[in-house]
């Protein structure tokens, strides 16, 4: 069962556009909670529960908890739900690796070079057949160069050189430098011991990368990071200790650049910056901590891809791809020997346990759901919105999904229905309401604001409208830019 559960997230993740969209990760989320459901009841049975190492479990314990610390503690918790539960799945696979057998590892890894097969097929047919990027079933060609980093040492160690080939190629076809410095940090930190050429040639690679990088530095590629590295780090330094949350990165950086250079990124393209803005200070020392100790030890290749892409992640975002995530923890996690280590389970204990289980399965299960559903129900009212249906039937769609989850984005397509239904009796107030409630749940939108305080003054309420200016400052300072607190732009 264990390697079915771990080959849904390292060999199917990546083929559903590396489980970038809800419904993937939400549909792998519930499949990885059922399928451990049933295993632990099948180990109850049995009477005797294996662990991995006490470390490994203090670990992964302390780093599950943090983040759990940094959701609670989020202003954005819609945003981080989500994310939280992907770090929950990494963190899974390095608790679960040490109690899979080598037989089972081996079944892995071959599902994933099957995996990569089709991504590479898929990206060929795409070069020569559709004449379009090569990204195959990824996002961009950097995060697909991400997955070849990490798929091609296991393509050396299988002997399969057609398959490695294939991926060299999709290097070079990617044009990712933080990809080819991935690459040759991992030649340079893993194959010294093995001769020098190896070592050499990734210092060729490496210097070559540094010269094109050199050559960008006034370009936007290069400046454009600069400015989201400075956000994150600005982020961490205003909350250290549990960060902004999981995922939450976009949403909070508005408030974090300075007034008239927005510049929107989904992510921070630096890893380490990355989780620190969004886990916090304490969550990323653990984190570096433990990849450390798993990287310094276990099999050449599977360590070779993690550093390989770890070092891509100081320039890119591959990291921040849920099945590039999922594919990297079980690299490292792949250095940990089969641990001998269990627990005997009292015959008195048995039921309870796997009534605990099976109740907690389908709580969590649910509340995935729950979200997953909201965003199906939000996206179909949008989808009638921007066809030119009734606006009733729109506003049907959008007051069952925040019926399941409150939203910011819901509730400001609500608004819009409302106030497009002025005109046909409906009143202000609801739609007031509405970006009221927004504003609330993601206070760093200045859009929200704005719409507001334009609401707010149409309703003859000035004051009202300059207070919604001066809390939206606090959190948008683009809506400085005007002067004084509470003129309207």
């Amino acid at each position: 069962m264990l390697p079915v559960l771990v080959g849904l997230l390292v060999a199917v993740g990546p083929l559903l556009r590396g489980s970038w969209d809800l419904w993937a990760q939400s549909l792998l989320f519930m499949a990885v909670v059922s399928g451990f459901c049933l295993w632990l009841i099948g180990r109850f049975a049995i009477g005797y529960m294996p662990l991995p190492s006490q470390r490994i479990l203090a670990w992964t314990a302390v780093l599950a908890v943090l983040s759990w610390a940094a959701l609670s503690l989020s202003p954005l918790p819609i945003y981080a739900a989500p994310a939280w539960r992907n770090l929950l799945l990494g963190l899974w696979i390095f608790a679960i690796i040490p109690i899979v057998s080598k037989d089972e590892r081996a079944a892995i890894d071959e599902a994933i070079r099957v995996c990569a097969w089709i991504l590479v097929l898929l990206a060929f047919y795409q070069r020569y057949y559709e004449h379009s990027e090569p990204v195959s079933a990824l996002l961009n060609r950097n995060v697909f160069a991400g997955t070849a980093l990490l798929l091609l040492p296991l393509s050396v160690q299988k002997r399969d050189w057609v398959l490695g080939f294939a991926l060299i190629l999709i290097l070079f076809w990617s044009r990712s430098v933080g990809a080819w410095l991935g690459l040759a940090g991992a030649l340079m930190l893993t194959r010294r011991d093995r001769g020098p050429v190896t070592y050499w040639i990734g210092a060729a690679i490496g210097f070559i990368c540094l010269v094109v990088i050199y050559g960008k530095l006034q370009s936007p590629e290069v400046l454009h990071r600069w400015q989201w590295w400075a956000a994150a780090a600005r982020m961490a330094a205003a909350r250290p200790g549990f960060g902004f949350g999981p995922g939450t990165f976009a949403y909070v950086l508005p408030a974090f650049q300075e007034p008239g250079r927005n510049l929107s990124s989904l992510y921070a393209h630096q890893h380490f910056l990355e989780t620190a803005a969004e886990y916090g200070v304490v969550f990323t020392l653990a984190w570096c901590l433990g990849l450390a100790h798993f990287l310094r030890r276990g099999g050449a290749h599977k360590r070779f891809g993690a550093l390989a892409i770890l070092i891509q992640s100081l320039w890119d975002y591959p990291l921040s791809i849920p099945a590039n995530f999922w594919l990297f923890c079980y690299f490292a996690a792949s250095s940990t020997p089969q641990t001998s280590r269990g627990v005997n389970i009292a015959a008195r204990l048995k039921i309870i346990y796997g009534v605990l289980a099976v109740a907690l399965s389908g709580g969590i299960s649910y509340m995935t759901w729950q979200r997953w559903e909201a965003d199906r129900l939000k996206v179909r009212g949008v989808e009638l919105f921007t066809e030119g249906a009734p606006p009733f039937e729109s506003a049907a769609f959008f007051a069952r999904s925040l019926r399941l989850v409150d939203d910011p984005e819901t509730e400001r397509f609500a608004a819009e229905i409302e106030l497009r239904q002025v005109g046909e009796g409906k009143n202000l107030h609801s739609a007031l309401a509405h970006l009221e409630r927004a504003a609330a749940l993601n206070p760093y939108r200045a859009s929200t604001w704005v719409a507001l305080e334009r609401l707010h003054r149409r309703m003859n309420n000035p004051e009202a409208a300059n207070e919604r200016r001066r809390l939206g400052a606090k959190f948008c300072p683009v809506l400085r830019l005007n002067g004084v607190a509470g003129v309207s732009p």
